[in-house]
């Protein structure tokens, strides 16, 4: 239902900035939960990293033990997991925000048959652009203690 709501969000978002003659700029959005579902989607799912030029500050801070700071460092490590996973996807379970700080809860699989991970991703957002980040990252086990799902 999520995605199908961000799909829409999205193509909307497109079609604005086609009609109103600002194709290739990005996209105005009413707050900071929508920037950030946005960007996720364009590069997680859609596999398109010119939106980190785009949406992220020129100062980028990085927590992420696998990401070096900045947002080059940034898009060259999203452009070799993208080049080494081109299967990969990242479905949107739970968004929040607080403040200036975004929480994205997601299903990452690396193919359609990987059983995944969940992750919760964390965006500081200031003036319309993400400039700063933190994760964890937990493997989705084969058999679980519970009856419950990790979504």
């Amino acid at each position: 239902m999520f995605k199908k709501k961000l799909l829409t969000l999205s193509l909307g978002l497109l079609l604005c900035g086609i009609v109103s003659g600002t194709a290739g700029a990005a996209p105005q959005f009413k707050n900071n939960k929508e920037l950030a579902a946005y960007f996720w989607d364009q590069i997680f799912n859609e596999h398109h990293t010119a939106v980190i030029d785009e949406l992220t500050g020129d100062t980028y801070i990085q927590h992420s033990p696998g990401f070096k700071d900045g947002k080059q460092a940034f898009k060259e490590g999203i452009a070799g997991f993208l080049k080494e996973f081109p299967e990969s996807t990242a479905e949107i379970k739970h968004l929040g925000a607080d403040g200036d700080l975004v929480f994205i809860h997601n299903h990452i699989k690396l193919n359609a048959k990987d059983r995944g991970q969940a992750a919760v991703d964390i965006f500081r957002v200031e003036n319309g652009k993400i400039v700063e980040h933190w994760d964890v990252i937990q493997d989705i086990p084969e058999k679980a203690e519970n009856t419950n799902t990790m979504f």
